[in-house]
């Protein structure tokens, strides 16, 4: 049984308090952590540090 994946689009807005903090911190540069290729779907997932433990779950279960 195949399911059809659906690509979802979505933004991520700041809170407030959100904004205070991040206003006060320097920004990070970006460092790859991981890259998997997925062949069968003809998809690759880049994986970058700092990702969230709870997306990096979804992405990661998204390939099954």
């Amino acid at each position: 049984m195949n399911k059809k994946q659906d690509i979802v689009a979505i933004s991520l807005h700041q809170t407030d308090s959100n904004i205070k903090e991040s206003v006060n911190k320097t920004p990070q540069e970006l460092k790859l952590a991981c890259r998997i290729k997925d062949v069968a779907g003809n998809r690759d997932l880049y994986i970058y540090n700092g990702i969230d433990k709870y997306i990096l779950y979804t992405l990661l279960k998204e390939l099954e």
